[in-house]
Parts: C-alpha cells; structure tokens; sequence
C-alpha cells in the first residue's frame, strides 16, 4: 500500500484546489486508507511511515512538504480510528460516520495548526502568495493580515474536509468490491466489518 501511495503521488493526478492552487488533492491518500479499514490501524501507521520517509528522500519541498502531508494523514488516521473505535458495537454505519467525523475535525485541527507555523513563523512569503492567490479567486483586495490570515485557514480547512472525502469515499467502493469478488480470498473481511461485527475488538 505504500508503494501505491507513492507511485499515485508521483503520478500527474493531483487537482489543485482552486481557491489557494498549492493546495492538492490527490490520490496518494488512499491506499493508506485502504490499510486502515481493510486492515487495521498498525498496517495504516506502517503505510503512512513508510510513505512518509520515502518522500522525505525523494519528495518536493522536502521535508516541510513532506510532514505537512505525514501530519493530515496521521491526524486522519487516528481520529477516524478513535471515532470507529467509540461506537464499533453499534455496527458499520456508526463506525464510518463517527471515523469520519472525528478524523475530520482531527485533520482540520491539526492542519490550521500546522499551517500557522509555516505560513508565520516559518515561510511567511507562503502567506503573502497564500492571500495573493485567494484575493484573485474571490476578486478581492486582502490587505488586512488578520482577514487574510482568517480566510487562508477557513478555506484551508475547506480544503482538508474535501480531501477527507476524497479519500474515503474511494476507499469504501474499491473494499466492497475487493470483499466481493474475493479478490483476497473468501475469509478476507475487511478489518472495519470484522470490529463492528464483534469478530475482533482492536
């Protein structure tokens, strides 16, 4: 899944996000999260590890580009896993809306964080190009770097809560279809059905 993750990141799919363009969505993210709910939660922190030290060698922007993406997906992670984990006796439905939820709020709260440090501490010309680039999506002037700093995180977060989706909704349709054509063989059932069934509790 690592392998993956990486081959899909190297690969031209990314989508910018209009509103700030250096912001994308890509596909790498999913063969993570196919670790997570096929597999469970130490096969998902393998992937994102490996994912991530392989990108410090050879990703761009190495290594802030590269920790910035580790941090929205292990924060992803674990919410969902602390989310799933919260209601796994009430079945699958609850398990994916709760992982969902919480791997969002996670994800976004991690993030704006995140993104602070580097947009004012660390590179404060990403957050000159940041507003720049967002005052030419809404044809505005942001001259006040309080609004600027505002806006940059609210879509920011737009951005992150987009992605999740992105991410998990791939996910789910490629593990049914994996469980349905017994593509791992017939006792394979995804690590997500296995917990909110009761089979394993971990």
């Amino acid at each position: 899944m690592a392998a993956l993750a990486l081959i899909l990141a190297f690969l031209p799919l990314s989508i910018p996000f209009p509103p700030i363009p250096y912001l994308r969505i890509d596909p790498a993210e999913i063969p993570v999260f196919i670790s997570l709910l096929g597999f469970g939660p130490l096969p998902a922190l393998i992937t994102n590890m490996v994912y991530y030290f392989v990108l410090l060698a050879v990703g761009e922007f190495t290594p802030v580009g590269p920790t910035m993406k580790f941090l929205a997906v292990a924060s992803s992670l674990l919410g969902f896993w602390l989310g799933s984990r919260m209601v796994y006796a009430r079945g699958f439905k609850p398990m994916l809306a709760a992982g969902t939820f919480l791997g969002t709020v996670l994800r976004v709260l991690t993030m704006t964080a995140a993104n602070y440090v580097v947009l004012l501490i660390l590179f404060p010309d990403f957050f000159s190009l940041a507003t720049a680039l967002l005052g030419a999506f809404l044809g505005v002037d942001i001259s006040s770097g309080q609004a600027g700093l505002f806006l940059v995180m609210v879509f920011t977060a737009v951005y992150n809560v987009l992605h999740m989706g992105f991410s998990l909704i791939p996910t789910i349709i490629l593990l049914k279809a994996i469980q349905k054509t017994r593509a791992l063989g017939s006792k394979w059932t995804p690590w997500m059905i296995q917990t909110s069934t009761g089979k394993r509790q971990s």
